[in-house]
């Protein structure tokens, strides 16, 4: 089961209807979720905080529930700013 799933999702990845940087823009969402959890736990939060907060919050771009998790000024003229927790060299 799991050896033809892995197929699968490689097939997919060199197919056509597939974007070149699809798969990628998954494992940067990925990153950027687990570097906001780490950012949350350090202030004390739990995870199940964080994943109730994350879940009852709805889809958006992780910088706006950053923002939005930690009580972060917006306006209309907001410059993104995200940062991941570690430097990638």
């Amino acid at each position: 089961h799991e050896y033809a799933n892995a197929e699968a999702e490689v097939r997919r990845s060199f197919t056509t209807s597939y974007p070149p940087l699809y798969q990628l823009a998954y494992m940067m969402g990925g990153l950027q979720f687990y570097a906001l959890r780490n950012e949350l736990l350090e202030k004390g939060w739990t995870e199940k905080q964080f994943h109730d907060r994350v879940m009852h919050e709805g889809r958006m771009p992780v910088e706006l529930l950053r923002a939005l998790l930690q009580d972060l000024p917006l306006d209309k003229d907001y410059k993104t700013k995200w940062k991941f927790s570690t430097e990638f060299k």
